[in-house]
């Protein structure tokens, strides 16, 4: 239950929606929020877990003044206790704020959007703003962030704070799991640091058992023709 009212003030009031055409992106950054929203929903589902975990799931964000509600959508975010029931929109002021935010920066969102801290607008600040205890962005090809990942964390001031990696070069959630850049793909351990499969993993894993299973039929119709010519059936 939400105990503090959640709203942005006017200094927030010139901002935009999220649209489809701002969301779209390229093929690789479509793909990397995929694979690492399949990767959190596998983690999910193994550990039982009640976490909502969106994917481009819009927030609804009072502003106060009876100005319209701000209602971004970002590129992946998780609720530890909101429950995996589909949502298309998610109410901040009854819901609370998200404990995660992923944003996948891409050339047209960056610095406007994904990673600027100068102005109001820039997408730290409102995330900030409503209580987003941490914040991540993803560069693929580290064009904007040198080492592909730009974390933060929320500080007593209200403000964020940089998030740095562990010694092993992950990036230590408060919920249990953890990230680290690997070519273009953010990829998720678990509380282990054990990597969590994406779905290019399950299909080589789905693979090899069928080879194995291919292999084996193989061998047991070998067996199964030398035990004929052995009886002299054949």
């Amino acid at each position: 239950m939400v105990t503090r009212t959640i709203a942005l003030g006017p200094a927030f009031d010139h901002l935009a929606d999220d649209t489809e055409e701002s969301l779209a992106g390229s093929s690789f950054h479509q793909d990397a929020i995929v694979d690492t929203y399949v990767s959190l929903k596998r983690h999910r589902r193994r550990r039982n877990l009640p976490w909502f975990i969106g994917n481009q799931t819009k927030l609804v964000i009072p502003r106060t003044g009876g100005a319209p509600s701000y209602q971004p959508s970002p590129d992946l975010m998780i609720y530890p206790a909101l429950g995996s029931d589909g949502w298309t929109s998610i109410p901040v002021g009854r819901n609370g704020p998200p404990a995660l935010v992923i944003e996948v920066v891409s050339p047209s969102t960056a610095l406007a959007n994904d990673l600027n801290f100068g102005t109001p607008g820039g997408k730290p600040n409102v995330y900030a703003a409503i209580g987003v205890a941490e914040y991540l962005a993803f560069d693929l090809f580290g064009d904007f962030i040198e080492d592909q990942v730009g974390a933060w964390r929320l500080g007593p001031a209200g403000l964020y704070v940089p998030w740095e990696p562990d010694l092993a070069g992950l990036w230590v959630s408060a919920l249990g799991i953890a990230f680290a850049p690997r070519t273009r793909l953010l990829r998720v351990y678990d509380e282990h640091g054990v990597i969590i499969p994406n779905a290019e993993d399950l299909d080589d894993i789905a693979d090899g058992r069928a080879r194995q299973i291919a292999e084996r039929d193989r061998q047991i119709a070998e067996l199964q023709e030398e035990l004929r010519r052995l009886r002299g059936e054949g």
